[in-house]
């Protein structure tokens, strides 16, 4: 992959960026696809807990216990949960949440319970589709599990 790209006809340097391809179209509604290729910025762990703007992030799954599934996974930031109080995190992101709170509720606690017991602090929201099953879902995940924010999908 090139270090060098051009975005919108201007060159951009992408020689310090992680560079991925992806794989499946968990992000298609952010305008990444299957086969693209993204350029990833490392966040440092204080960026990690100062995200804004709803980037699209990847996380680096540790101890997947699907052993099949990918070690890294693209998700839309939706914000940080400081609490597992369910309905109150609904209402925070309902603007940003696209299935009913029922669904919101079920997914969250279903995620939250497979989470280590050292790994329930310091979350993050995020979104994801899922193919398989043609419906939004919703993920918890430690801040330190975020890799890096999508710089650039060609």
């Amino acid at each position: 992959m090139p270090d060098t790209i051009k975005v919108n006809g201007t060159k951009i340097d992408v020689s310090h960026d992680e560079k991925m391809l992806v794989s499946g179209n968990s992000m298609k509604f952010f305008n990444i696809y299957d086969g693209q290729r993204i350029y990833v910025r490392r966040l440092s762990d204080s960026e990690k807990f100062n995200i804004t703007r709803y980037p699209v992030l990847v996380f680096h799954i540790v101890n997947n216990p699907n052993k099949d599934d990918a070690d890294y996974k693209l998700r839309k930031f939706v914000g940080y949960v400081d609490s597992i109080q369910w309905t109150d995190i609904f209402s925070k992101f309902k603007d940003k949440i696209k299935i009913s709170e029922k669904d919101f509720i079920r997914q969250c606690q279903s995620k939250y319970q497979r989470l280590p017991d050292a790994e329930r602090s310091n979350l993050i929201l995020s979104e994801t589709y899922d193919e398989d099953n043609n419906r939004i879902c919703y993920s918890l995940h430690p801040v330190n599990s975020v890799y890096g924010k999508v710089e650039y999908a060609l």
